[in-house]
């Protein structure tokens, strides 16, 4: 479903702002469903999520361990190692489970 947005005006026209799924191939993108504008029209494209959603796993694995090059090493040591175990425990304040 497409989201339009004419909130505002542009010198000489209207100003839209839409959302709408596209399919690109050779070279070009073509909409999911009809558009509202007029044939021939410049628009500006803002493309999400294309990327990462190919990367799949890897982009998963690849993020997660950017996180852990931010954490200095020594943050590590001091983290519980217990951690499944007794998530109640550290989230909540119930008490540990024996081992």
């Amino acid at each position: 479903m497409a989201r339009y947005d004419r909130g505002g005006r542009a010198p000489g026209g209207s100003a839209m702002t839409a959302t709408v799924k596209a399919t690109y191939a050779n070279g070009v993108f073509t909409p999911s469903e009809p558009v509202d504008i007029e044939e021939g029209e410049e628009v500006t494209l803002s493309i999400e999520g294309a990327t990462s959603r190919k990367r799949g796993l890897a982009g998963v694995v690849e993020a997660v361990q950017e996180l852990q090059r931010t954490i200095p090493s020594d943050a590590w040591d001091v983290l519980p190692t217990d951690g499944a175990r007794n998530y109640k425990h550290y989230l909540y304040g119930h008490p540990k489970e024996d081992a």
